[in-house]
């Protein structure tokens, strides 16, 4: 047989669009290498479903729906689905010569913000209009991390003249290495209320999962409505705020070596925390870095766990808010968190 197409030969592009519906066409540096990834479209069935009828006379299409998730390997540039979830990402600010300092926060909507996904296969193209809405970032001890958007589309183009196999050959991926690598990183926590963040409050997690997640919702009105083939379809309006964001971080402790966090569970003390990555250098005294502050974390479960050694193992899982003011080492921060990165990227991710 020719013509199959096998998971060796996929390859990705990830860009960001220019509203709602209408795909962008990738090209040099939009290319992305992904992982697991899981794309459901669905086009519901309308069935006859009238009285007087033995057999089913037939059905008609309904709404499209687009949902799911898509995972690639963290990286200190790879930053556009962060800022695409978050919303808020201005220009960057030179750190040196030939490094960048971005400041990505989330912003109190997204409306607008979406992106064009590809897959190139050995002998079509897949095209679908995303809207990131979630991403998580998690790994464990020994390992690079993994970013995670969930995301709801537009709908699923096979026949797509905007990205095509002749426009894919342009596609590049820029950058291959330079991962988010958890022997990178620093956690550190104190309370709140205390002074402002040291090395004397690291503490050693051997799993993080860093989520943050908007609720929003489409409805259909008729406005995307589609005909192929003599089928009638409607696809989704934007999805919009459905409800408050919600941030969430999990630790996971391979000991429990100190009563300290279940004294602060019980007293409902609120803490702020960072995870600091450090990668390598980009020019003299300068390395990539990515930071995450959390300036308002309420200590929300905490879990000891027996395992099958007999180790104790503690779990800790915070929810994250909006600060009533910046907290000592944390100056402007106004929302539930703040990554900064120092990368080698000149211009804003969403522009």
């Amino acid at each position: 047989m020719t013509g199959i197409n096998t998971g060796a030969e996929l390859r990705h592009a990830f860009r960001k669009s220019p509203a709602w519906g209408q795909p962008a066409q990738a090209g040099a540096g939009d290319g992305a290498e992904l992982g697991a990834h899981t794309l459901a479209h669905r086009i519901e069935r309308i069935p006859h479903g009238a009285l007087g009828h033995a057999h089913s006379p037939g059905a008609d299409k309904g709404n499209i729906r687009l949902d799911g998730y898509i995972e690639t390997y963290a990286r200190y540039g790879d930053l556009l689905g962060l800022a695409l979830v978050a919303g808020a990402a201005p220009a960057p600010t030179p750190a040196g010569a030939s490094s960048y300092t971005h400041t990505i926060t989330p912003a109190d909507n997204i409306d607008g913000l979406c992106a064009t996904w590809i897959e190139r296969r050995k002998s079509y193209t897949l095209e679908a209009v995303l809207k990131p809405h979630a991403f998580t970032l998690y790994g464990d001890a020994g390992r690079a991390l993994t970013l995670r958007l969930d995301t709801q589309g537009f709908d699923l183009i096979e026949d797509s003249t905007v990205n095509t196999l002749v426009t894919f050959a342009a596609v590049t991926i820029p950058d291959t290495g330079n991962r988010l690598l958890f022997s990178q990183m620093a956690v550190r926590i104190n309370a709140a209320s205390g002074a402002a963040l040291t090395d004397t409050d690291k503490v050693y997690p051997s799993q993080i999962v860093f989520r943050f997640r908007r609720q929003l919702e489409g409805a259909y009105t008729g406005q995307y409505a589609v005909e192929r083939g003599g089928a009638a379809m409607d696809r989704m309006d934007e999805p919009v705020n459905a409800g408050p964001t919600e941030t969430s971080l999990e630790l996971r402790f391979p000991v429990s070596a100190s009563p300290l966090l279940l004294s602060a569970f019980k007293s409902d003390e609120r803490k702020k925390l960072d995870l600091v990555f450090t990668g390598r250098e980009i020019e003299t005294g300068l390395r990539r870095s990515l930071s995450i502050e959390l300036p308002a974390a309420e200590l929300a479960a905490l879990t000891t766990l027996d395992s099958s050694r007999g180790r104790l193992i503690e779990r800790a899982e915070f929810l994250c808010h909006q600060p009533a003011a910046a907290p000592a080492g944390m100056t402007g921060i106004a929302t539930p968190w703040r990554i900064t990165a120092v990368n080698t990227r000149s211009t804003s991710y969403l522009e």
